[in-house]
């Protein structure tokens, strides 16, 4: 009997082990991508909320059907702002004009877009000066388009981007979100010769782009890791020869295809434009429709792509 025991527990200790070495190569909690040396981050830390309002104090209803756009302008004019459960209709541009400003959402809420003209959900832009530290964490983006997205680069839903900084925009927040179907080139995005710097965009799930996840213009080392992309972009493109580019970091996220491609990039487009100092590594890139866009400038200048799975007929252009 007591050799059957012990018979039992070294089983159980050999399956502990494997299960240890296993997990050393499993998905972390909250990462799209294996936890390894290199992609070790499991989870963030929201920033802290200062007295934070729900809208509802405001005037919005969450019902699904009502436009709670002022409501939610008045309530982030205010200061911080929490949305508990519910679909709450932004049809209109909420204007965020000051640092340090943060939302976050309950489980169970929804950021809902019914029509697709309405150029951004949220835009982030002071007319002079700079904004710096603002945050939107574990919301749920939901627009218009259509699983399959319909694009019309010519139409108004062109600039149908939930969430858009404008200008010297830095250090501005992106996690925990997730963003499908809307009509815009992107989901997030920063724009401006000077785009500002080191914006974080982690932990999020952009689906059904018509081109990008998350885009960065004219921006300087910003931080995209840790996303899942399916049928989206993920990368850096300038838009003139004197937007700002370099430092950017592109890892640890995870690429896939659905009915469209997804891509990731270092840089594309622009003139001239140097983004030899943009990094994109540790990714996986997986699908038939899938692969790591290389867009080579003169000159050597174009981003350092280095230590990306490319797998299942994902190409490299």
């Amino acid at each position: 009997m007591t050799m059957i025991v012990t018979g039992w527990l070294r089983l159980l200790w050999c399956l502990m082990l494997l299960t240890l070495s296993i997990g050393s190569f499993a998905y972390a909690e909250g990462s799209p991508v294996p936890r390894t040396a290199r992609c070790s981050l499991t989870s963030f830390v929201p920033p802290a909320l200062f007295h934070a309002k729900d809208p509802r104090n405001f005037g919005a209803k969450c019902d699904g059907v009502t436009d709670d756009s002022a409501a939610f302008q008045k309530a982030m004019n205010a200061g911080d702002v929490k949305v508990a459960a519910g679909t709450c209709v932004i049809n209109k541009t909420v204007t965020v004009s000051v640092s340090q400003r943060h939302l976050e959402c309950a489980a169970g809420t929804v950021l809902k877009r019914t029509v697709s003209n309405a150029n951004n959900m949220f835009r982030y832009q002071l007319s002079y000066g700079s904004l710096t530290g603002d945050s939107i964490v574990n919301c749920h983006f939901e627009g218009a388009n259509s699983p399959d997205p319909v694009v019309d680069w010519n139409a108004p839903g062109h600039w149908d981007i939930p969430v858009q900084t404008a200008g010297d925009v830095s250090h501005f927040l992106l996690a925990g979100n997730t963003f499908s179907q809307f009509f815009g080139q992107s989901m997030f995005q920063t724009v401006g010769e000077n785009g500002g710097t080191g914006d974080r965009i982690i932990f999020n799930t952009f689906r059904s782009c018509p081109l990008y996840g998350p885009a960065l213009v004219g921006h300087r080392n910003g931080y995209v890791g840790y996303n899942r992309l399916i049928g989206c972009t993920a990368g850096v493109e300038n838009d003139h020869a004197a937007d700002n580019t370099g430092g950017n970091i592109f890892e640890c996220n995870l690429v896939t295809s659905n009915s469209a491609p997804g891509y990731i990039t270092g840089g594309v487009q622009g003139v001239n434009t140097n983004y030899s100092g943009n990094i994109v590594r540790y990714n996986i890139i997986t699908g038939d429709k899938t692969g790591i866009l290389k867009k080579h400038q003169e000159g050597g200048r174009d981003a350092q792509y280095f230590d990306n799975a490319c797998t299942n007929g994902c190409t490299v252009n």
